[in-house]
């Protein structure tokens, strides 16, 4: 059958259309051992305010932590979580393969599968001004291996402070915040973290990326309208609107101050 435009289009159509890769979120939550050693920046503090009355990422965060058995490992704190959601620019849905053998029974020889391995992922997250990624996962290193003693922690070990794993979680949504598919990371801890250069001839933004890796990935195939993404979008938008409005008027009202500013020193003859 050769190609129709047509018929291309409207098979695109009957499926909702063409799935775009900026549709997606991250869900990090925070590892006690981490969170311990991690304070609530001025920054995540004002992201705060404008997820008043949503759920947010702290919703997604509960739903994470509902499917992990180890609940007591993860902080309930959510954040660094909502920061590191926000700031996260790009990564990817994991991959899986399967490592095969040569197996003979009678003639040739053929492969079967044996093992499967699962890929590394990495995360980008633009930097602020008060470079707490660069902060935070400086940390979640230490934690893994002690700066003092170069001693690795045992990943799961409560004498040693808490668990440095965590579940993360890597959704992707259609154009109208369905969640059409989502990954679970389990046993997710970052393995690297990359250099930034600096340069006085680059006046760019900082970014960092950080490689993670996990035992394994449970896939999530129901599809669902996140509605606490949906409230929180409409919340953010609302917030923006009311801190531009405020700023106008805080603005208005300097400027009728300062206009008056000149007369007022004429009154007292100054």
């Amino acid at each position: 059958m050769s190609f129709s435009p047509n018929l291309f289009l409207s098979n695109l159509a009957a499926k909702g259309g063409p799935a775009k890769p900026s549709r997606f979120q991250v869900v990090i939550p925070i590892p006690s051992l981490v969170g311990k050693r991690v304070t609530a920046s001025t920054a995540s503090k004002l992201l705060d305010i404008t997820n008043t009355f949503a759920e947010g990422v702290g919703g997604l965060v509960n739903k994470v932590l509902s499917n992990s058995k180890d609940d007591d490992a993860i902080t309930t704190s959510v954040e660094a979580t909502r920061f590191l959601a926000l700031q996260c620019e790009t990564t990817e849905l994991p991959g899986k393969a399967f490592t095969t053998t040569d197996a003979k029974i009678y003639g040739p020889t053929f492969k079967v599968p044996n093992q499967v391995s699962y890929s590394d992922i990495s995360l980008t997250f633009i930097c602020t001004n008060e470079f707490n990624e660069r902060k935070l996962f400086d940390v979640w290193m230490e934690a893994i291996m002690s700066p003092v003693t170069n001693n690795f922690r045992f990943p799961k070990s409560k004498d040693g402070g808490g668990n440095y794993l965590t579940q993360m979680q890597v959704i992707q949504y259609d154009d109208f915040v369905k969640q059409i598919y989502a990954v679970d990371l389990i046993d997710a801890f970052p393995i690297g973290i990359t250099s930034q250069p600096v340069s006085w001839g680059d006046d760019g933004v900082h970014k960092l990326t950080v490689q993670f890796s996990y035992q394994k990935y449970r896939t999530i195939y129901d599809g669902k309208y996140d509605e606490a993404q949906i409230i929180s979008s409409l919340a953010g938008s609302a917030f923006a609107n009311i801190t531009r409005d405020t700023q106008r008027g805080i603005t208005n009202a300097l400027g009728g101050i300062t206009s008056k500013i000149p007369l007022l020193n004429g009154r007292l003859g100054l």
